[in-house]
C-alpha cells in the first residue's frame, strides 16, 4: 500500500465513522447509506483508489457527466463497488445504471423533473427547502443538502451553515445528507433531526 493509498483509507475510516454518529441521531427516517463519495475528475483523477478504501455499506456516486469514457469509469467503480459491498449510484442517466446493475441514480439540480424509476435507489441535490419538497413529490429516497460549508466545488457561493441546515434537514419528508466542506471533524455540528449522514469528496484524501 502506497502513501496515498494509506492515507485515503485512514480518512475513509475517520469520515465512516462520522457519518454512522450522524445518522445514529437522525430518528427514524434513514437513507441507504450515511456516506457517500462524489466523484470529481478535476479533484481526484483516481475515483476507483477511493473506492476501494470505503467502508462497507457506503456510496460512491458517478459524477463525471461529460466524462468522454463515462460508461467504461462506471462498470469499473461498480465492479469496485460490488466487491466491496458499496451502494453504487450514476448521475443522471438511469439508462446507463440500469445497464451496468448500478444500485441506483442521483439526480443533479438540473434534473429536477425526472421522477424516481423502480427498482433503484435514488437521491437528488437540493439547494433549498422547496427543491426537498419536490424531490420528495418525485419519489426520490433521499436528498444531499448543499453548501453546507464553504467548498472548493462551488467557490464563492453562499453557504447554509449549521443552524439552517438542521432546520430545513428536520423540516424535510425524505431523508437529508450534508454536502459541502463536510469532514468528520464539523460533521457532528449538524447532528439533529433527519440529518442522514454526508457526502464528500475533497475530504477522502486531504490531509
Amino acid at each position: 500500500m502506497t502513501h496515498d493509498e494509506a492515507t485515503i483509507k485512514q480518512r475513509a475510516l475517520a469520515l465512516a465513522s462520522a457519518a454512522e454518529e450522524l445518522a445514529a441521531s437522525a430518528g427514524p427516517r434513514r437513507a441507504p447509506f450515511a456516506l457517500a463519495y462524489f466523484t470529481d475528475a478535476s479533484r481526484d483523477a483516481s475515483p476507483e483508489r477511493v473506492a476501494k478504501a470505503m467502508e462497507p455499506g457506503g456510496a460512491v456516486i458517478l459524477r463525471d457527466y461529460r466524462a468522454p469514457n463515462r460508461e467504461a469509469l462506471a462498470k469499473r467503480l461498480q465492479t469496485i463497488c460490488a466487491a466491496r459491498r458499496l451502494y453504487f449510484l450514476v448521475g443522471d442517466d438511469i439508462a446507463l445504471a440500469r445497464r451496468i446493475e448500478a444500485d441506483g441514480v442521483h439526480f443533479p439540480s438540473w434534473a429536477s423533473q425526472t421522477n424516481a424509476p423502480p427498482g433503484l435507489i435514488t437521491s437528488a441535490a437540493c439547494h433549498s427547502p422547496r427543491d426537498m419538497e419536490r424531490a420528495a413529490a418525485r419519489g426520490i429516497n433521499c436528498c444531499f443538502l448543499s453548501p453546507v460549508f464553504r467548498t472548493e466545488s462551488h467557490v464563492g457561493v453562499k453557504t447554509l451553515g449549521p443552524g439552517k441546515f438542521r432546520r430545513f434537514a428536520a423540516e424535510a419528508t425524505t431523508p437529508v445528507l450534508a454536502l459541502g466542506g463536510v469532514d468528520e471533524k464539523n460533521a457532528l455540528s449538524l447532528t439533529g433531526p433527519n440529518v442522514a449522514g454526508f457526502g464528500a469528496i475533497g475530504a477522502f484524501s486531504k490531509g
